[in-house]
């Protein structure tokens, strides 16, 4: 039996994360506290439990903001009022859902502590597992929701919305990206920590993983970290079978905001807008390389996962990178290869 994980501050995300080599982040969480638990490690147990809430905490941040703001920005884009009214309430709905969800999860995650430090190791642990399955029915419908309300804008405005749909939704991020990320004021070396510890945060609160418990594929190569979900970061509900949960819809041409690609879910967008397009427009370079996963269009067979390289140097970046998104290779790069 290995040693329990640790968890400790992190200076640069400025929280807790879990003090283990990086090829070791892609396990859960989940099962990291119960393998505390079975080692009579109760606080290192009631720590990483307490860390399944800090794993999921942006998603629950980000699905609330955007359940509240997608309708006004539709509505902002030309969506007829009538056209959104059934999706809006549906919206609202879960989010009231969603908040009350949290506080259970959080309740649970809380009575396992309790549990745990009373030595009752199957009430904590069916604690821990029934606040995992709160947390999901939260969390599934709330991700469906955003995909209806992008689904209600494609329909009345066509997929060219979608683009500028995610810049207005995502624009306080891009303001951020100087702040977080400018190589000519921070180390790339503590900006590739900070996109690397918070990838695998994000994934694990996602619940990614065919257990849905937050389990992700992550390997180093020479040049890069790489980052691997089946289908996708967001637990795999965009790529569920859009005929048993309707609003999936998917690029039918291609677009520099879609990585030239068709067949791409149009809630996937975001993480083009986010790790590429806007960082090459704010920092002249992308921050993490995304290879998204893609529906299958009856001229090829689709790929079923998305892969995320986070290179370790930016002078290792591929051209792609850059072109894939409609951005043109800089002249720093090229010089780099040169020199």
């Amino acid at each position: 039996m290995r040693p329990p994980t640790a968890v400790g501050h992190n200076e640069l995300l400025g929280h807790a994360v879990r003090l283990e080599d990086w090829a070791q982040q892609g396990e859960s969480t989940y099962v990291r506290a119960r393998e505390a638990l079975a080692a009579d490690d109760v606080e290192s147990a009631v720590s990483l439990a307490e860390l399944t809430a800090q794993e999921a905490q942006e998603a629950f941040d980000l699905y609330l903001l955007w359940l509240g703001r997608l309708p006004a920005l539709l509505v902002e884009l030309g969506v007829p009022d009538g056209n959104l009214a059934p999706t809006r309430d549906l919206a609202a709905r879960t989010a009231e859902t969603l908040e009350a969800g949290w506080a259970t999860y959080r309740e649970h995650l809380a009575a396992f502590g309790v549990r745990a430090r009373a030595r009752d190791t199957p009430g904590a642990e069916e604690e821990l597992e029934a606040g995992r399955m709160v947390w999901q029915t939260a969390h599934d419908p709330a991700t469906d929701a955003l995909c209806a309300l992008i689904a209600v804008g494609v329909d009345a405005l066509g997929e060219d919305c979608v683009g500028p749909l995610w810049d207005r939704l995502l624009a306080h991020y891009y303001a951020a990206l100087g702040e977080k990320y400018d190589p000519a004021t921070r180390p790339w070396r503590q900006s590739l920590e900070r996109l690397v510890l918070d990838i695998f945060e994000a994934t694990r609160g996602h619940l990614s993983g065919p257990e849905r418990d937050g389990n992700f594929e992550v390997w180093e190569e020479p040049d890069r970290w790489v980052v691997r979900f089946e289908p996708c970061g967001s637990g795999g509900r965009t790529y569920v079978d859009p005929e048993s949960t309707p609003g999936r819809t998917f690029t039918q041409s291609e677009h520099d905001w879609a990585w030239r690609t068709t067949g791409v879910c149009h809630y996937c967008v975001h993480c083009c807008q986010l790790q590429q397009r806007a960082p090459i427009e704010h920092l002249g370079m992308p921050l993490r390389v995304v290879e998204p996963p893609v529906r299958p269009d009856g001229e090829g067979p689709g790929r079923d996962q998305c892969t995320w390289s986070l290179y370790k140097d930016p002078a290792l970046l591929p051209d792609e990178a850059f072109t894939s998104v409609g951005a043109p290779v800089p002249s720093w790069l090229s010089r780099s290869r040169r020199s």
